[in-house]
């Protein structure tokens, strides 16, 4: 057991004590070099209280002085090099791995996403994950043979992330893209909620939203009610995969994937 940090000046005292002997999950977490959305994939990963349930162990990719193309894609979704950044985390003890990054884990098809996780695992003996494969996944799931796409890239990028569902026999009936080349983080969540409402279909049983850098955890659930199916998205679909491989409950936005999971159980007061 050990007392909160003392307060800085000005801040009102806190008598908060931290349980040390509190562990969860531990995963290794890697992401491209240019990711900004470490806190959406942790606040993904949190109880109905707002706890976060599993302990994401970031490291990233050596930086490519490139913009979001699909040479970039490639560049930064070696296997070898994958592999040697999960490495850099064994250290730690994860109970999984993940490549958290959507064009990097399909820009070479679903058997370049297999060649992805076959190379975490070497490295580190443990279940591996990566985010292409959790969406694909998470459309499973769902029963879905439908889909319909949302990204921020341009519509080379995007035209591979169809072809990866295609190879699963998902169908894709429309899709929708910003074109950036860059700093895909800063999109305003208004304006991911545009993008998935455009690119939606009346023959798309799920609407499927891509890239680790496009924050989406403030629009699923009102995207849900609105549209009135699932939307999945890459930070949401990740995290959702390596819970439920780990029994963890998920309890984050998205009442489709929430209804695939056991639901969190009401933990008592002391």
């Amino acid at each position: 057991m050990a007392l909160s940090p003392a307060p800085r000046p000005g801040e009102p005292a806190r008598t908060e004590i931290l349980d040390e002997s509190v562990r969860h999950p531990a995963v290794g977490m890697v992401v491209p070099y240019d990711m900004a959305l470490d806190r959406e994939l942790r606040r993904f990963s949190a109880d109905p209280a707002g706890a976060e349930q599993l302990d994401l162990l970031f490291t990233r990719t050596r930086f490519e002085p490139m913009k979001v193309t699909v040479r970039q894609a490639r560049a930064i979704s070696k296997p070898r090099a994958i592999a040697d950044c999960a490495r850099s985390i064994a250290e730690t003890g994860p109970e999984a791995t993940v490549y958290g990054c959507t064009s990097g884990s399909f820009i070479r098809g679903r058997a370049g996403e297999q060649a992805l996780r076959r190379a975490m695992r070497a490295a580190v003996p443990v279940p591996a994950f990566t985010t292409s494969g959790a969406l694909l996944d998470a459309v499973r799931a769902l029963g879905a043979e439908t889909i319909a796409t949302a990204t921020p890239y341009n519509d080379a990028i995007t035209a591979q992330f169809a072809a990866f569902f295609a190879e699963a026999d998902i169908h894709l009936m429309n899709n929708a893209n910003l074109g950036l080349s860059g700093r895909i983080w800063t999109v305003p969540p208004e304006r991911t909620y545009d993008l998935v409402r455009a690119a939606d279909s009346d023959r798309a049983d799920v609407v499927v939203v891509s890239c680790t850098n496009l924050p989406t955890y403030e629009v699923l659930d009102a995207l849900e009610h609105d549209l009135g199916k699932p939307v999945i998205s890459a930070n949401q679909a990740t995290i959702w995969q390596v819970m439920r491989h780990l029994d963890v409950p998920y309890a984050g936005p998205g009442a489709a994937l929430r209804a695939t999971l056991p639901a969190p159980q009401h933990q008592p007061a002391a």
